[in-house]
């Protein structure tokens, strides 16, 4: 099995701020149906911060925002990190998408599910490895 390389703070832009350089702030998604896709998100913890029938952005951890615009439904992966899988799974259940059970491991444990529109969800526990 190869080695996985880790890195260090040597990676990081000074001393005082020990947060990698780089965030995503923007992510787009296309959606059928902009306001229905913007409930199933807010339902399941994203943060609405505007919404409309044409436009939406919702808010991840870190600050880093989804944006929602009308076009073909289906066509986006988000790899997302939540603190607490089990609780995220069971959210998704109860918002009404299925999702695959939890296969736990090395380095984190994760599922896979849909959104509403197709949009496949890969979803995994924490494993930053510091503040971000």
């Amino acid at each position: 099995m190869p080695m996985i390389k880790t890195t260090t703070t040597e990676n990081t832009t000074s001393q005082a701020d020990p947060r990698p350089r780089f965030g995503i702030g923007h992510m787009m998604m296309q959606a059928a149906d902009v306001s229905a896709l913007t409930a199933f998100y807010g339902r399941i913890g994203m943060r609405v911060v505007v919404q409309s029938d044409q436009f939406a952005i919702l808010e991840l951890r870190g600050g880093t925002h989804l944006i929602l615009r009308p076009g073909e439904p289906g066509q986006a992966v988000l790899d997302l990190i939540v603190d607490d899988i089990d609780d995220t799974r069971d959210d998704l259940l109860a918002a009404g998408v299925d999702a695959t059970g939890i296969t736990r491991g090395h380095p984190h444990d994760r599922f896979t599910s849909e959104d509403l529109e197709g949009n496949v969800l890969l979803i995994s526990s924490n494993h930053a490895m510091g503040p971000v």
